[in-house]
């Protein structure tokens, strides 16, 4: 261990090259302060205000870039050095609000002003939504700023509402540059950057377009790493900071990731992303687990009340009324007349309980789930080297990444940013099949071919020798040779089922990564994996099953629909298209939305969302995650499980479950092993792209009919990630200068 001293204390770190004094300073509990430090950053030195004294080295050193060694004598907090600070400090204020900052009535302003003012533009801490959590406002006090030697001149920039989810007041931008680094050292996204020099340097865009035609993701990442208001968001800004957040799992896609979500009065005020040690995100998010879930779950479209239908109109009735009919229908309906959906973004728990009541209480298996069809590829097929699948973190081992089956910056951007990640530190990038900006920039070579064509690729691949198709003879040499040393890694996206026999392209996988190589199946809706290990699918059969007929996928069931041969449909999941079911006379609605099921329901039993209950979620890494209750139910809505569990005692199953964790152990008894439970199709049936296309949604709720801005958002990806074949670059650049005039600044 290595010593320093840091104002006349001894502190012992390890020495690395990468250990700065900031850092041996914040392992210690010693205070330095700083604006453009961050731990996800690296050093920049940009603010100057964690300059230190370190004996035997000529003036002040900034502590975030100056490694530590063994025996400096380092001082923090001389009266030069406050004194120096004291004037960078009055420099960054002459532009930013500042007037409640020096105000002497500041601290009653405190006590007796407790909420802030709201204003659409801020002039100070009294009307800014930041004022309770501004790391600017902390080192102003550490520093002990009372005055200004110079005259204050506001910027007077718009403030910019233009696009979706977030605001950009840049008149209380310090410059520090935390948005733009986060955003193109970490995301690898590069929508922003610090534009004109001198006193009217800010950020802002190239040519001053939007930051949708720019290429933002929405992810949030910047507004995190903020260190004053310049960035907030915009459904939430004035609800205040997170009081009491509780670390949960988000379920709009099989990534996984850890958010804090907040209750205030009982419903979710906010989300933001989860602790930054947590798995699998590390404190980062995407548009979805950023910026819609509060909105998502606050919603008018939720359910409620149970109700049945009487004279063809629905009416409220009592959950025991609701449940008895429900029973009733499900018992005297001939059991090869009766099918379940189950939704991939319930808990396991619900959809262990799901087909139990399929199972056992009705004697059937024709129970399946939207967009199973991928997971039951890829478990089926890969079922003896299910070990291949590994978490996020194991990318650092490989020595090249190979993509397909769709662009994983749309569809799962925290597993983006860890692809970014490698390819910073040089790990090649090839991607098969159509791409988008980000993507374009990252690959270090691009098979371009339809996806269709996959399989093809695929399978030249894994003879390693021949031509490639979409690409010629020198760039096919260099894939093979990338794919021919060392240890790899494959994502695989869902699109992989637009090919047509899609089997043949995990075989071909399988040979192209050797022994040792890592896959990780981008599964898209949630709880896809969950849903396997609890039984919620034809040919696969957990725990009990006496009697059981024979199973029936989705699409068979809407194929017996069509033909008059369904009589009721228990359904969990309004997000499946009533298209081919309008001949099932008996529909039991299950969900927290209402929808176009709903208005053909028998009987509707109002569920909670995953923001409101308990349970488990099984993400594409295998990692099973705790979903946590936060918020309060809606009037009358339950959780899935309760629902279920009342079903089945209706039925005669014994089901004495008092609460979630007792499903759960249940389950683990039961739970099947992926190894053996699934059964390889012999033909699948090939999706449209319809089907397979990033349009989020969560049991009945399309999240962008409810979440206008991500409407926005979604509008605008054709035209921006993919542009014309024939525009080059420099014709791209020109039609942006054409269509995107930049934004006059008001004059002052």
């Amino acid at each position: 261990m290595a010593v320093i001293k840091i104002n006349g204390e001894d502190v012992e770190f390890e020495p690395a090259p990468d250990k700065k004094i900031l850092d041996v300073a914040k392992e210690a509990g010693i205070y330095i302060p700083t604006l453009c430090d961050h731990d996800e950053l690296e050093p920049y030195g940009g603010c100057r205000m964690c300059l230190v004294d370190v004996e035997g080295m000529r003036g002040y050193v900034p502590a975030c870039t100056t490694t530590a060694k063994d025996g400096m004598v380092v001082k923090t907090n001389t009266e030069e050095l406050n004194s120096l600070k004291k004037k960078i400090l009055e420099l960054i204020l002459v532009e930013h609000p500042s007037g409640c900052i020096i105000c002497e009535e500041k601290e009653q302003c405190k006590e007796f002003r407790p909420q802030v003012q709201k204003t659409g533009r801020i002039s100070g801490c009294y009307t800014c939504p930041n004022r309770d959590m501004c790391e600017f406002l902390e080192v102003v006090e550490y520093i002990g700023m009372d005055n200004l030697a110079y005259e204050p001149e506001y910027k007077g920039i718009p403030v910019e509402r233009e696009d979706p989810f977030f605001d950009r007041d840049y008149n209380l931008c310090i410059l520090c540059a935390r948005c733009v680094r986060v955003c193109d050292d970490v995301r690898g996204t590069s929508a922003i950057s610090i534009v004109k020099r001198g006193h009217q340097s800010r950020i802002d865009t190239a040519f001053g377009v939007s930051h949708v035609d720019a290429g933002c993701w929405f992810c949030g990442a910047c507004v995190d790493v903020c260190p004053t208001g310049s960035l907030s968001p915009r459904k939430t800004k004035w609800v205040g900071p997170m009081q009491d957040p509780i670390e949960t799992t988000c379920v709009l896609c099989g990534t996984g990731c850890q958010i804090n979500l907040d209750e205030k009065y009982g419903k979710i005020m906010s989300s933001g992303p989860g602790n930054r040690e947590s798995d699998p995100n590390h404190h980062h998010l995407c548009v979805l687990g950023r910026f819609c879930i509060p909105t998502m779950v606050n919603t008018s479209r939720r359910t409620i009340n149970p109700m049945m239908k009487k004279d063809d109109v629905l009416v409220p009735v009592s959950w025991e009324d609701a449940i008895g009919e429900a029973v009733r229908l499900l018992k005297e309906t001939p059991a090869d007349r009766i099918g379940f959906i189950a939704s991939p973004q319930m808990t396991t728990e619900a959809a262990y309980l799901l087909q139990r009541v399929a199972r056992e209480g009705v004697k059937t298996s024709a129970i399946d789930f939207r967009g199973s069809d991928f997971a039951a590829l890829i478990l089926g097929e890969m079922a003896s080297r299910l070990d291949r699948i590994q978490t996020l973190d194991r990318l650092d081992e490989v020595d090249w990444i190979l993509s397909l089956g769709g662009d994983f910056v749309v569809t799962h951007q925290v597993v983006a940013k860890n692809v970014y990640k490698q390819v910073k530190r040089g790990v090649p990038l090839i991607h098969i099949g159509p791409l988008g900006v980000n993507l374009k920039r990252w690959t270090a070579e691009h098979i371009d071919v339809p996806i269709e064509k996959t399989a093809d690729v695929l399978q030249k691949l894994a003879q390693k020798k021949g031509s490639l198709p979409g690409t010629d003879k020198e760039q096919a040499k260099r894939i093979l040779s990338i794919i021919s040393t060392g240890k790899g890694a494959v994502l695989i996206g869902g699109r992989l089922m637009e090919v047509k026999s899609p089997e043949k392209a995990v075989a071909a996988l399988m040979d192209i990564l050797g022994e040792n190589g890592i896959v990780y199946p981008l599964f898209p809706l949630g709880n896809e994996v969950g849903l396997f290990k609890a039984g919620a699918r034809a040919d696969i059969l957990p725990g009990p099953t006496a009697n059981a007929n024979q199973g029936k996928t989705l699409h068979e069931l809407r194929t017996l629909a069509e033909k008059g041969q369904i009589d009721v449909l228990y359904v969990t999941d309004g997000s499946v298209p009533l298209n081919g079911f309008e001949k099932v006379k008996y529909i039991i609605y299950q969900s927290p939305y209402s929808c176009d099921w709903s208005e053909q329901a028998t009987v509707l039993l109002p569920s909670t969302t995953f923001a409101e209950e308990d349970g488990t979620f099984v993400n594409h890494e295998f990692r099973e995650l705790a979903i946590k209750k936060v918020g309060r139910p809606p009037h009358k809505a339950r959780n899935d499980w309760q629902i279920l569990r009342d079903v089945a005692k209706g039925l005669g199953i014994t089901a004495e479950y008092g609460s979630v964790q007792d499903v759960w152990q249940e389950l683990a008894q039961n739970k099947i092993s992926l190894s053996q439970g699934v059964f390889k199709r012999k033909s699948w049936r090939p999706a449209t792209r319809e089907e397979t296309a990033w349009n989020p949604k969560y049991r009945g709720a399309t999240i962008a009919e409810v979440v206008t801005d991500l409407q926005y958002l979604i509008d605008a990806l054709p035209g921006r990630e993919y542009t014309a074949e024939e525009e080059s670059f420099e014709e791209l650049l020109r039609r942006l200068q054409r269509e995107h005039a930049p934004r006059k600044e008001v004059s002052k």
